[in-house]
């Protein structure tokens, strides 16, 4: 498909979406998160594809939100809910899509860094930096990012970063969870690449039930119940083919092939 505001490109089972306004470090407009939402939509039904990297072009991840729709609601003097990336809501798209590994290549603030949070795995480029800005600039957090921050940093660190809007760099960020690593800047999309293609390489069906269990159980304080339901999806694993082939693999003395 062809795109005005986001680049696509497929490497072995990974597909890769670019922010593509570099001028403005890749604000969210409408148009941007549309066609995110439309692309990641299309990649979730596409059996060659296996998991997704986000990333900008340029020296910005995202600015976060296009300012102007901001600007707008003001002179309207109405009530605008936050704007949603996409065509549905986020948080449902993400925990229903392949995985998905945010390159954070530079700087990303605001919607720029919320959005990332319910994603999968976040890495940054030596030089990137992070800011929950929303205090700055006379608005509060969105995205349920209060309740995913909390889980990937902590309380503490929570409320440092959001009651201060400061910006932190890629190491700090890594030092608190945030990021799972920190790459140069010249290899990060590589590296980024490379992990998703790892994930992918598995197989789908254990993916997504992988991926849905961490979602709907990381905060369930009934261990009992999460015992019984991975104790379920473990007894349909063993019945699926995915199961027989790394089983016959493992006889054969060879990877396995899922794909």
């Amino acid at each position: 498909m062809s795109y005005e505001q986001i680049l696509t490109e497929v490497r072995g089972r990974v597909g890769i979406i670019t922010m593509n306004q570099p001028q403005r470090l890749n604000p969210m407009s409408s148009t941007m998160t549309r066609e995110m939402g439309e692309q990641m939509s299309a990649w979730n039904e596409d059996p060659q594809i296996g998991a997704m990297v986000i990333t900008g072009a340029g020296r910005g991840y995202s600015s976060g939100a296009d300012i102007s729709s901001f600007e707008q609601t003001v002179r309207d003097g109405g009530r605008r809910d936050a704007p949603s990336p996409i065509g549905e809501d986020w948080l449902k798209l993400v925990r229903r899509s392949k995985p998905i590994v945010c390159a954070i290549n530079g700087v990303a603030v605001g919607m720029g860094i919320t959005t990332t949070l319910p994603c999968d795995v976040r890495v940054a480029a030596e030089g990137a930096r992070m800011s929950f800005r929303f205090v700055r600039i006379g608005l509060t957090p969105e995205y349920a990012s209060t309740h995913y921050l909390v889980y990937l940093v902590g309380f503490g660190q929570t409320m440092e970063l959001m009651l201060t809007g400061k910006f932190i760099d890629a190491n700090e960020a890594k030092s608190i969870g945030l990021v799972n690593h920190v790459y140069p800047a010249e290899t990060m999309l590589d590296e980024a690449v490379s992990l998703a293609q790892e994930i992918a390489s598995n197989p789908e069906w254990q993916l997504s039930q992988t991926k849905r269990l961490i979602h709907d159980h990381y905060m369930e304080r009934d261990v009992e119940a999460v015992r019984d339901i991975e104790s379920e999806i473990f007894r349909q694993s063993q019945a699926t083919a995915s199961h027989k082939e790394a089983l016959l693999a493992f006889r054969e003395r060879r990877e396995p092939r899922y794909h």
